[in-house]
């Protein structure tokens, strides 16, 4: 019998470990004590374990993955013992492995004898789901099945991880029996969460949606008296969205349908995608709107209101959930895109804390959120941080003054203001030096005369919202 640490580093995590939580039904089922917890525990450091295990998500987050290994880097004899693995680390493992004496796992433990000489592939155990009743931590969503059909994507995109991560597309394992296993060992969950990366791509996805049926989740489905639902969380492709898989799907509780409407040259597919949802009875839908790539402001705004449009249009909800891309190779989350600014990234950012990290698709607050037209959104986004978050609170107040100022820029003047933003927010200080006094005025918006750099107004965290 061996004595067992799972960790996940405490950074913010809405969907459950379920890595860790294979690795706990593994070693439980060869005789092991498991234990685990989030972050640093200084009482639980001071045991001696015999494998200590450490999750990794984000690249963003590896500072604070190798922060956590190295906390417990002590609690093993050996280096091999402590097992740093998961996404972040496949991607970026010699960042790891320069900062932390400890064995880095890459990649799917999809074969046998990855961990030790019997250990069977570990991708495909039943996740341990009583382990989240051990931690205070309340991960999202509630009371579900976390389960996936396939594995891997027909699509290449070079913004995407899964094509490193999961190189082979095809099909993994039937979701009824995963709900069959859950049942016998946990009991049954009211709703149904599913990872696949592209399922409609699948051939027999007929089969796959009969299947998850038969679990118990087609349309209607009820338990306890309340409503089930389907949620494919990674979304569907709109590109392979017909008029026969639209009514495949219609036979699901699925709700919300998720579309990504990553950039403009999908735009034709995406609008007949949500048509043909929307002509076998969806109504509710969250999509995906990147930003920060290879668009620009005018791309992101006009998928914005494609979705405003087609609510209005089709009797139907899009809810916009807008995601920032960051590089796989970025530890920090400071990239800016080429087309983009420093300060209208922020300024989404602060619209979108107000906005609690979704773009309703009700006209009214689209306009007085992103504005009327594009120009009005690019000055929206421009504007200093608490004039965007505190609207109502700076309309009649210094906003007003802002605007008169900003407006009398030409658009050479705009561009070199919009530069000066960045260059500030690099800087300790944010104090203008040589020729950008000439802003003085516009910028004491942004950093007032009693602005104090050590006690900034809005924390960076606060603007980072997440999937």
């Amino acid at each position: 019998m061996g004595n067992v640490l799972l960790v996940e580093p405490e950074y913010r995590s809405k969907f459950p470990p379920l890595g860790l939580m294979r690795l706990s039904t593994y070693h439980k089922s060869i005789g092991d004590h498991v234990t685990f917890v989030r972050g640093k525990n200084s009482e639980v450091q001071s045991v001696d374990w015999d494998r200590v295990y450490v999750s990794s998500l984000f690249t963003y987050e590896l500072p604070k993955t190798v922060e956590t290994a190295s906390f417990y880097r002590c609690s093993v004899d050996r280096s091999e013992d402590l097992i740093v693995g998961g996404t972040a680390v496949t991607l970026l493992p010699d960042y790891v492995a320069a900062r932390v004496d400890c064995r880095i796992v890459k990649g799917l433990l999809d074969k046998p004898a990855l961990l030790s000489a019997n250990s069977p592939p570990i991708d495909t155990v039943l996740p341990d789901y009583s382990l989240l009743e051990t931690v205070n931590y309340d991960y999202r969503p509630a009371d579900s099945y976390f389960c996936r059909a396939t594995k891997g994507c027909i699509r290449k995109c070079s913004f995407c991880a899964v094509p490193v991560l999961e190189p082979k597309f095809g099909y993994r394992k039937s979701v009824s029996d995963q709900v069959k296993e859950v049942d016998s060992k946990f009991g049954p969950k009211q709703n149904l969460v599913l990872m696949d990366n592209n399922v409609l791509a699948i051939k027999g996805l007929e089969r796959i949606i009969e299947d998850i049926v038969r679990a118990g989740f087609g349309k209607g489905a009820t338990r306890g008296g309340r409503s089930r639902t389907v949620d494919f969380n990674q979304g569907i492709d709109a590109r392979l969205v017909t008029p026969r898989t639209a009514q495949l799907l219609s036979t699901l509780a699925l709700s919300p349908v998720r579309l990504a409407f990553d950039s403009l040259e999908i735009e034709d597919a995406y609008v007949a995608a949500v048509k043909r949802l929307a002509d076998v009875g969806f109504t509710d839908f969250t999509n995906y709107v990147m930003f920060n790539y290879e668009d620009d402001p005018a791309s992101f705004y006009r998928r914005l209101r494609v979705n405003v449009d087609l609510s209005a249009k089709l009797g139907v909800r899009i809810t916009s959930f807008p995601m920032k891309f960051v590089p796989m190779n970025d530890i920090t989350r400071s990239n800016i895109g080429t087309s983009w600014t420093w300060r209208y990234l922020r300024g989404i950012q602060c619209v979108l804390l107000a906005t609690h990290g979704v773009v309703s698709p009700n006209p009214t607050f689209f306009r007085a959120a992103f504005g009327e037209s594009l120009e009005e959104f690019l000055e929206i986004v421009s504007m200093p941080d608490r004039y965007i978050i505190y609207r109502e609170t700076h309309k009649s107040e210094g906003a007003e003054e802002w605007r008169r100022e900003f407006r009398a820029l030409s658009d050479a003047e705009r561009e070199e203001f919009l530069e000066l933003l960045d260059q500030l927010h690099r800087t300790r200080t944010k104090r203008p030096v040589g020729s950008s006094r000439r802003f003085r005025s516009l910028l004491n918006h942004y950093y007032p005369d009693d602005f104090d750099p050590d006690e900034e107004w809005f924390e960076q965290e606060r603007f980072e919202l997440r999937s």
